[in-house]
């Protein structure tokens, strides 16, 4: 049965299994909330870090998987808190807003490749949860595999998998602005790998299958049983009919009291038994394991789950699609289905499970769409089409930076709408309109080189003002980007010599060295080399010398821009400069020795 007990977070999910490491991962979501993204590259870390963590530990995780990760959300649904973290620079690259021609891009996956040596490992987890910060009640289901060995196990698996490989493949094509061509072609080939992965169940579950609405053909599940059990917070009279066909005897549904009193009695016909809302008490305070001090509140139900008991057992539909017409005809949908005994798994049991958490509803009807809550759905669905402007920034080099902002082709906006939007760095400032073409660019002027974004923040109003304003992150495809610059906002991090001992020692950790402890607690406070540190520093340093270490050429990086700073040899521990040169000089010469 579905145990609401459980609780699973997906930080948890996504960490690498014992000994593995993230080679490659993709993401789906419809709403995005950058600043809940920069905690997923916490998951992959070399070891655990927490958001608790100092602000090092978090942006050396960032860093690492800012060429390793690609998430892919609904244009428009992209949002980040004001003023934003200087971090977000690092998720430029990960962060693709998509359009698709019909209904909305809907679907909330991972596809995860883990590497141990030439050793892969995969996961694929499918959930009814976005990638915000929301606390609401979902349901997730994770699955791990690995490539089939025999020519019929890859041929089932090539089969089973072909929904989730045409998804993967489409992605790129989605995006409103281009991926790179590398990016693309890392996608390419993680979808003809994943296309080779043989998933095991879940325990005590069987006949794994994957269901993907929106790309190619409609899917057909077997939306049929004995009875059937909805799980579904919105609803629509046609969504609800459709499923509720399958169900040939009873049917039950779970949601919320609005979207069953906005049905019409029709649809809630003799053949559905009961319907549930969750209780209240269910919305209970937890301790999130990550965090004794912590705290999380559950509420109001975003979980999609169907279930049909049929003779052969308890057939499950978990994932992204809600009992509503466009779900099932026009967005773009994920659902795993799985198979379990109907004693364990099916409508019964399931119900008996949840019923501590839910309470019997007693439809009144007569809920109807508001006006308010019509201009709110019309303003969301305008700043959709908007937000799949292709707007396009140059950096300019003058007495400081200027960022030009332009747009391709023409942007329909309703005559009732107010636009308004600036860089994420300039929250001070808003810039009516739209960005113009190419021949008539915005220009934003006096800019720090950490000032830099191609992150838009669009806002848009109707007549009822600004206490009704909807806003977005617009990402603009970026020309001309300082190379220096990401390496401006890890030295802005490094304001003492503890700093950047510790962004040294995590630059180390990723490839098994340790740098030795200094001071009191295992921390790098008062760093000196002239205290004895000095040679297990050089000793550990020297070990990370290599042909294919790419984290000292990270530290060289950060060095040189640093050295180029008015301050920045300050941060330095005394005595650093020499050692590092004499590590990079060992460096460098392996590097040319290999390559002759």
């Amino acid at each position: 049965m579905l145990e609401p007990q459980a609780r699973a977070a997906l930080t948890d999910m996504l960490h690498p299994p014992a000994g593995f490491s993230l080679s490659h991962a993709v993401a789906t979501t419809f709403t995005l909330d950058l600043d809940t993204a920069l905690t997923i590259p916490l998951s992959f870390a070399a070891r655990r870090v927490t958001a608790d963590d100092d602000p090092i530990g978090i942006l050396d995780a960032v860093r690492r998987a800012a060429d390793r990760v690609d998430i892919f959300a609904q244009a428009g649904e992209v949002s980040i808190e004001v003023p934003p973290s200087a971090l977000v620079a690092f998720l430029e690259p990960m962060v693709h807003p998509v359009e698709v021609r019909k209904g909305i891009f809907h679907p909330k996956v991972w596809f995860v490749e883990y590497q141990r040596g030439d050793e892969l490992a995969y996961r694929f987890v499918c959930a009814s949860r976005n990638l915000t910060s929301d606390r609401s009640w979902d349901v997730v289901i994770s699955l791990d595999g690995a490539p089939a060995t025999s020519a019929p196990a890859r041929r089932a698996a090539r089969e089973k998998n072909d929904p989730l490989v045409r998804l993967l493949q489409a992605l790129p094509k989605l995006s409103v602005t281009a991926l790179p061509p590398k990016r693309a072609q890392r996608i390419e080939a993680l979808a003809r790998r994943v296309s080779d992965v043989a998933w095991a169940p879940p325990a005590d579950m069987r006949d794994l299958r994957f269901h993907v609405w929106g790309i190619g053909d409609r899917p057909a599940p077997d939306f049929w049983g004995i009875r059937g059990l909805f799980i579904s917070p919105f609803l629509t009279d046609s969504g609800l009919t459709e499923l509720k066909k399958g169900a040939y005897h009873q049917a039950y549904l779970v949601s919320r009291g609005p979207s069953i009193d906005s049905l019409a009695p029709a649809t809630l016909d003799r053949k559905l038994k009961q319907t549930y809302v969750l209780d209240e008490a269910a919305e209970f305070a937890a301790t999130d394991e990550a965090s004794d001090s912590f705290r999380t509140r559950l509420t109001g139900l975003h979980a999609k789950t169907y279930i049909f008991d049929r003779q052969d057992g308890a057939h499950i539909f978990l994932g992204s699609l809600n009992a509503t017409g466009p779900a099932l005809h026009e967005n773009v949908e994920v659902m795993v289905e799985v198979v379990g005994t109907a004693s364990k798994f099916g409508v019964d049991r399931t119900l008996d499970g949840l019923k501590e958490f839910l309470e019997e509803f007693e439809y009144t009807g007569g809920v109807v769409e508001t006006d308010q809550e019509k201009k709110d759905r019309n303003l969301s669905a305008a700043l959709r089409r908007i937000a799949g402007t292709h707007l396009h920034v140059r950096v300019v080099r003058a007495d400081a930076y200027e960022l030009h902002y332009w747009r391709e082709g023409k942007v329909t906006v309703p005559p009732d709408v107010e636009l308004t939007w600036h860089p994420i760095t300039r929250t001070g400032l808003l810039i009516p309109g739209l960005p113009g073409p190419s021949d008539s660019p915005t220009v934003v002027n006096e800019l720090g080189l950490t000032d830099i974004t191609p992150f838009v923040i669009v806002t848009a109003k109707d007549s009822r003002g600004e206490r009704f304003a909807q806003r977005t992150v617009i990402v603009a495809e970026l020309h001309d980007d300082p190379p220096d610059r990401r390496d401006a906002v890890i030295a802005a991090h490094l304001t003492d010599r503890a700093a950047f001992m510790r962004f040294l020692m995590l630059l180390l950790e990723l490839g098994g060295f340790s740098l030795p402890t200094v001071g009191g607690g295992g921390t790098w406070k008062q760093v000196s080399l002239g205290d004895g540190g000095g040679a297990g520093l050089f000793e550990a340093l020297m070990r990370a010398v290599g042909p294919d270490r790419t984290g000292l050429e990270d530290v060289q990086r950060v060095i040189e821009y640093m050295g180029r700073q008015p301050d920045g040899a300050s941060v330095l521990p005394d005595g650093f400069e020499p050692l590092w040169a004499s590590v990079w000089a060992a460096q460098q010469a392996i590097k040319r020795s290999r390559h002759g």
